[in-house]
């Protein structure tokens, strides 16, 4: 039996920051608990979190600016 677990938009956003975070701390880098590269503005952050998305796509299928859009209707 093939059971799917569903994951929220937060679920979603907040894997895809830790992706960035990791990505970010293998350049030698590192940012406080709870920072969002979905809000950065500094090109290497922000390049973390593209990064991130297209991983997460590419391995999850799910297009991880959906939900953050879903996320930023919500508020």
């Amino acid at each position: 039996m093939d059971t799917e677990i569903l994951r929220t938009s937060r679920e979603i956003v907040d894997d895809a920051n830790a992706l960035a975070r990791v990505f970010y701390g293998m350049l030698g880098y590192q940012v406080e608990p709870g920072y969002r590269f979905d809000q950065a503005t500094h090109p290497q952050e922000s390049a973390m979190w593209a990064m991130a998305v297209v991983a997460y796509e590419n391995i999850e299928g799910t297009d991880v600016e959906d939900a953050l859009n879903d996320i930023l209707d919500d508020e």
